[in-house]
C-alpha cells in the first residue's frame, strides 16, 4: 500500500512539474493533447491513491492502481513530452518513435477501473454480519 501511494504521490509532482515546465509554451495547436493529457493523468493518479486507500485488501485492487501508475507515462507522460519538445504537426522529436505507447497507457486506464471494480464487486460486504453455524445463529428455526 505505502509504495503504491508514494508512486501517486511522485506521479502527480511529476505532472505538476511538467505542467509548470511547459504550460506557457504550449503551441495553440496542442493545448487540446496538453489539457487531456494532463487531466488522464491527474485523475488516474489520484484514482491510484484511493486504490491504496481502499478498505478491503487484496491484489486486485493493488493492481488496479499499479494499472493507473503505468498508464499515466504511458498514456499522458509521451504526449506531454512530445508536446514541451516542440511536439507539434510537422516538427519531430525524439518521443515520435514512443508515440505507440499512447493507447497502451489507455488500455491500462481501462484495465485498472476493471481491476478496482472487480476487487469491490468481490469483497465481502462489511454491513454484513458472517454467517454463523446454523447451530448458534439465533434467527434460525430449530
Amino acid at each position: 500500500m505505502r509504495a503504491l501511494m508514494i508512486a501517486a504521490a511522485l506521479t502527480g509532482l511529476l505532472l505538476v512539474a511538467a505542467g509548470a515546465a511547459g504550460g506557457h509554451t504550449v503551441p495553440v495547436e496542442a493545448t487540446s493533447r496538453w489539457q487531456t493529457a494532463f487531466m488522464y493523468g491527474y485523475v488516474h493518479a489520484l484514482g491510484a491513491l484511493v486504490a491504496a486507500s481502499l478498505p478491503f485488501r487484496g491484489w486486485l485492487h493493488l493492481a488496479g492502481g499499479w494499472a493507473f501508475i503505468a498508464s499515466v507515462p504511458l498514456f499522458s507522460g509521451v504526449q506531454i513530452a512530445k508536446i514541451i519538445m516542440g511536439g507539434i504537426p510537422m516538427t519531430p522529436t525524439p518521443f515520435d518513435t514512443l508515440t505507440f505507447l499512447v493507447p497502451i497507457g489507455g488500455v491500462f486506464f481501462i484495465v485498472g477501473w476493471l481491476l478496482i471494480g472487480l476487487a469491490a464487486a468481490m469483497a465481502p460486504r462489511r454491513d454484513e454480519p458472517e454467517s454463523l453455524p446454523r447451530d448458534q445463529d439465533p434467527t434460525s428455526r430449530s
